[in-house]
This record gives C-alpha cells, sequence and structure tokens, in this order.
C-alpha cells in the first residue's frame, strides 16, 4: 500500500489499520468463545454419560465384585499384580460397549473409561496402564467434589498432549458419588479451530495491510495470518505456522514468556480480556523503519461463564493471538498503551479527513440534485402552469409543449389536444348563425 499520499493517505491507511486490527480482535474473541463452548459442551456430554443406567448399573454390580474378591483389603501393589495385562475384570461388556459406541459418535475423545467408589477399573473404551485409580489426583478431586477438569498433560495411551475431563458418578436414589469417570480430550480441537480462523483471516483482500494483491514485506510474498494458542503460562497449545509441529507444542523452549523473538506477544499477557496493537516482529526492534506486526488478542472465560452449567470449573484461562503483518507504513510503536494511543491518534485524523470529504460530497450532491430537479422537474411544471393560466384567460392560440419527455411530455400533449378541441368549439360557435 501506498504511504506517501499526504495527509488524506495516511488518514485512510490510519482508517484502514484500525478496521484490520479490528478485525483480528473480533477473530480471537469469536476463537476464544468457540473453545470455551466446546469445553462445556464436552463435559455435559461426559456427565450425560456418567448418568446413564447402563453405567450406574455396572458399577454397582463391579463394586459387589471387588468386595468379593478381597480387593479392599490389599494393597494397591498387590491388586495391581492382579491386572498384569487386562486391566478390569470384564463385568460389564454392556457398559464397555455404550462407552465404544459414544467414542464412535464423537471424535473428540480419544477414551473414556470409570471406576467403582474404591477406584477399582469397570469397564473400558480402550486399553489402560493400570487397574486401581485411586491414587490418582483427578479421581479423588472429582469423587469429592463431582468434576475435575485437568490442566493439558501428555496422555501415554493415546499418546497425545489432553485435557482429563473426570466427574462423579451419582447413586440416583442417595445421591451419593459411586464412582468416577474420566474421558481424555486431545487438544486437537483448539488447533483445527486456529487453522480454520486462520484461513478465514488469510482470504485475500480480508485484511487491506496483508493480503494486497502481489504485495511483499521487505522483498517476499506476505505470510498469511497466523494464529497461536497458549497456556496461562506461555506454552504453545496452537500453532498455525509450523502447523501446530509437535516438537514446538507444549514445550519449554517455545514458551511465548520466555523466547525473546516473540516477545511482543508477551504484552498480551499483561493487558485486558481483549485488545490488539502493533508491535515489531522482534521486540529488541523498534526503528521507524522495522517490519511491524498487527496483534491482537484474547482469553477464554473464566469460572462464570461455566458456572451456570458446570459449578466450580475455573475455566483454563488460555490466552488466544492473532499476528499479521502490518503493510501501512506506519512506525513500529514499541509499548501498549503507546500503540494504542497512536492507533487513537491516527483514526482521529483519518476520521476529521473522511468527515470533510464527506460533507464536501454532501454538498455538491445537494448542488447536483437541486439543479436536476429544477431541470427535469420544475422547469417543464412551471411552463404547464404558465399554459393553463393562459387558457384560462382565452389565450388558446399558442401551442402547450414542454422540454421534457415521458409523463411531462404526455400531460403536456394531453392539455394541448385539449386546447385544440377549445379552438374547434370556438371556431363552430364564430360559424353558427344567430337566430334573429
Amino acid at each position: 500500500m501506498d504511504t506517501d499520499g499526504g495527509r488524506g493517505g495516511s488518514g485512510i491507511q490510519s482508517l484502514a489499520l484500525h478496521s484490520d486490527t479490528q478485525k483480528l480482535e473480533e477473530a480471537v474473541t469469536r476463537l476464544s468463545e468457540d473453545i470455551d463452548a466446546f469445553l462445556a459442551e464436552r463435559i455435559a456430554e461426559v456427565q450425560s454419560w456418567a448418568a446413564s443406567p447402563v453405567v450406574i448399573k455396572a458399577v454397582k454390580k463391579a463394586r459387589a465384585a471387588h468386595a468379593k474378591e478381597g480387593f479392599d483389603g490389599l494393597g494397591l501393589q498387590q491388586v495391581e499384580s492382579k491386572f498384569r495385562t487386562s486391566k478390569s475384570l470384564g463385568l460389564a461388556p454392556e457398559a464397555r460397549a455404550f462407552l465404544g459406541e459414544q467414542i464412535r459418535r464423537s471424535s473428540d475423545f480419544s477414551g473414556v473409561f470409570f471406576t467403582d467408589a474404591k477406584g477399582f477399573n469397570v469397564a473400558l473404551s480402550g486399553p489402560a496402564t493400570d487397574f486401581v485409580q485411586s491414587d490418582e489426583e483427578w479421581w479423588q478431586r472429582a469423587l469429592s467434589s463431582a468434576i475435575f477438569v485437568s490442566d493439558i498433560v501428555f496422555s501415554s495411551s493415546a499418546n497425545v498432549w489432553a485435557m482429563d475431563i473426570a466427574v462423579a458418578i451419582r447413586d440416583v436414589g442417595t445421591g451419593n458419588s459411586i464412582g468416577v469417570m474420566k474421558a481424555v480430550v486431545p487438544l486437537r480441537f483448539a488447533q483445527l479451530f486456529a487453522d480454520r480462523v486462520a484461513r478465514g483471516l488469510s482470504v485475500p483482500g480480508q485484511l487491506l495491510h496483508t493480503q494486497l494483491p502481489g504485495s511483499t514485506l521487505n522483498g517476499t510474498a506476505v505470510p498469511r495470518t497466523e494464529i497461536l494458542v497458549a497456556t496461562r503460562d506461555g506454552l504453545l497449545i496452537a500453532e498455525t505456522r509450523s502447523a501446530h509441529a509437535p516438537g514446538r507444542i507444549m514445550q519449554p523452549e517455545t514458551n511465548l514468556l520466555a523466547d525473546a523473538s516473540v516477545a511482543h506477544m508477551a504484552r498480551a499477557y499483561d493487558s485486558e480480556r481483549a485488545g490488539s496493537f502493533i508491535a515489531a516482529r522482534n521486540a529488541s526492534d523498534s526503528s521507524e523503519g522495522a517490519s511491524s506486526h498487527m496483534i491482537a488478542f484474547a482469553r477464554s472465560a473464566d469460572s462464570s461463564y461455566f458456572a451456570p452449567v458446570i459449578g466450580d470449573f475455573p475455566g483454563v484461562d488460555w490466552m488466544i493471538i492473532a499476528e499479521a503483518p502490518n503493510l501501512s507504513g506506519h512506525g513500529v510503536l514499541p509499548e501498549l498503551s503507546g500503540s494504542l494511543a497512536g492507533n487513537q491518534r491516527n483514526l482521529g485524523q483519518g476520521l476529521l479527513w473522511l468527515g470533510a470529504t464527506l460533507c464536501t460530497a454532501l454538498l455538491l450532491s445537494s448542488m447536483l440534485l437541486c439543479w436536476v430537479f429544477g431541470r427535469w422537474v420544475l422547469t417543464p411544471v412551471r411552463a404547464l402552469t404558465d399554459s393553463v393560466q393562459r387558457m384560462e384567460q382565452g389565450q388558446v392560440g399558442t401551442r402547450i409543449t414542454v422540454s421534457s419527455t415521458g409523463e411531462f411530455e404526455e400531460l403536456a400533449e394531453a392539455l394541448d389536444r385539449i386546447r385544440n378541441m377549445i379552438v374547434r368549439m370556438v371556431q363552430r360557435l364564430r360559424q353558427t348563425p344567430r337566430p334573429d
């Protein structure tokens, strides 16, 4: 985009830049809302599974069988030694089939299983590493608090980074916790969401400053808009730039809060829940001629969003960031507050220039409209009015015409026919002999 167009050009660029950052901010805000809605739906889904009659029946049957086998009086290692290969007694085939059906219906889960009140496995949709779960934090938290959503952990059974959703299984009659169900949700959902948003923002022309046809930045083709999703500690969950490379996801060496090459991203963590600014690609480079990028960010919801449905779940507090190159030629503003102030100043100048232009255009349009109205409407109406007044005064010898076409011309012709009728009637009256 040309940046040497004077004050007017700068104003237009400022408005376009403001529009672009607004689009980025709206996009990441929608992405954060999608993530929150997804998690709420998955938690509700697991809760509905845990309340299924087939699950409750299987838990009660397994609890009695486990007690009969004498597992309650054995130590954890003693019990585990009895389940070196199979991780359940296989007492609930109907429940296992139920879990398998739920997993087949939903691609959002990599596995699900549930235990009885002592933490012994009852039914599993896939392989497991242990038979006893009572020593796990997720199990203890879910049994006592009804629900527990873990931080991101590596699932060795599924070989993916994932979140655990654990909910208590309640007895319908007493309301007491009689077991725990755990489902594993891989992080791929956040990565798929990020890809979708990045594709939408990278459509040519979507952002004025990044996808102009043939645009280049420092002699190279303009990169597309990129999306990052990171934990509250700065670890990457999704990174469209690297296609979510496993070597970068959840790795300390790619921490947004520690990596100097992307230190500008850390400003989002010190800001409000959503916003945007312009920064140098490398935080140490804030010179006027430096390559700058538009940054927009939004946080996922806190406990107030989930409380009406889920209770005490605090939310995941993830940061969603969009980054797009800025080709407007506006200088890099090193601090967040300065960037926002600079945007406001440029926006104010642009609005003044745009307002003056609109006022001038409106005045000229009004003058043109008045001239056209007078030329094509008032002039023919005055001419017809004068002709009718002459006819009222008996002056019917002049033909009625207007310098117009369409309905005015048809009206003039109709009036002229009436004039001709009057002329003929007068002539007949004059030719008629008077009676003696």
